[in-house]
């Protein structure tokens, strides 16, 4: 691939998912950056499944309409920086040995992928960022990415990063002298991310989403799932409205949640002796009635409701769900860097584009 050095391009920041497309254009600098373009389009059931495009023309249709009729501003720039779901990467991270040349690092670290992913090295993108002797390695499937990049093409879309989406996050809600667990909280998945002095030090994937919050209340209740939703989004964990069945069933969903982020804690508390100090909670289904109290009361801990647009200035004309706007506003901060392309772990630097 080749590497363009061109200070004044603009990037889209492009987050795909198996409900949703968002994106983001911004202008400025990273330290004041502003609002050049913004819009989210919701996907039709199964188009994009576990991450993988099923329905190609679908998929092709809604984005073109996505860039073509933006919720804000215009879009004229080809250029992209896109993430696919977290649940679809994988993260591994060693320390190198002592004794290792540099010129073998590449070697070592190849060697590293070939034996931690489930895959071979022909079947994943990868890349990897060392820090002193420590190396984060990152891949994802071809087989999951190769579909998107066929649809960009046809679009005359130019993908020239691909990252994950707790590296957008990182950006966004990393700090540097404390340790923060990310809890993305989407329509499917959950995802746990944790930061230490802005270090991504884990990331897992855990299969509860809004989706199944829904579903336990059109089950519990013997309602249709719309309906099921309507009352989700207007009870949500609140105990006193609907003779607290709502809430009942809503709890044993939201507990499975607190037990994995208690395993976090404990695993990092084991490992450093130190505190997890802030929790932030992100994704659709963050908007949950009552969600940040019921997550702080069970975790005795501060849980915050991430804001992505803490450092952008928003037109109070644009109305928007800002919470939906986590990673595509922390992949088009990357656009604003000097080189984007090399600004971080690129999971399409191998590729020839």
């Amino acid at each position: 691939m080749r590497i363009m050095f061109n200070f004044f391009q603009k990037f889209i920041g492009l987050d795909i998912s198996d409900y949703s497309i968002e994106l983001v254009l911004l202008s400025g600098s990273k330290e004041n950056p502003e609002i050049f373009a913004l819009g989210r389009k919701i996907l039709n059931p199964g188009v994009v499944e576990n991450g993988k495009i099923l329905n190609k023309e679908s998929f092709k249709m809604a984005l073109e309409d996505l860039i073509l009729h933006p919720q804000f501003g215009k879009i004229k720039t080809k250029k992209i920086i896109f993430s696919l779901p977290e649940s679809k990467s994988f993260f591994h991270i060693f320390e190198l040995p002592k004794d290792l040349k540099k010129n073998e690092i590449s070697d070592f670290v190849k060697s590293q992928a070939s034996e931690i992913f489930p895959f071979s090295l022909e079947e994943i993108y990868f890349d990897y960022q060392m820090k002193e002797n420590s190396v984060l390695l990152t891949a994802i499937p071809k087989e999951i990415v190769n579909g998107y990049l066929e649809i960009f093409k046809i679009l005359k879309l130019s993908p020239l990063v691909l990252e994950t989406e707790s590296m957008a996050w990182q950006r966004l809600f990393g700090e540097k002298k404390k340790t923060i667990l990310i809890c993305d909280l989407g329509a499917k998945t959950t995802n746990l991310v944790l930061f230490e002095e802005g270090e991504l030090k884990l990331s897992f994937s855990i299969e509860i989403g809004g989706e199944r919050f829904t579903r336990a209340i059109s089950d519990k209740l013997n309602i249709p799932f719309k309906k099921a939703e309507d009352i989700k989004k207007r009870v949500g964990l609140n105990p006193e409205i609907e003779e607290g069945r709502i809430f009942l069933i809503l709890q044993k969903e939201v507990l499975e949640i607190v037990e994995e982020i208690r395993k976090v804690e404990n695993y990092f508390r084991q490992k450093t002796g130190q505190e997890i100090e802030k929790i932030i909670l992100i994704g659709g289904s963050a908007l949950l009635p009552y969600l940040l109290d019921y997550l702080s009361e069970n975790l005795e801990k501060k849980v915050l409701l991430g804001n992505p647009f803490q450092k952008i200035e928003l037109k109070e004309t644009l109305r928007i769900e800002t919470i939906f706007y986590s990673t595509t506003i922390g992949l088009a901060l990357r656009g604003l860097e000097k080189n984007p392309q090399i600004a971080g772990i690129n999971l399409l630097k191998e590729v020839k584009l």
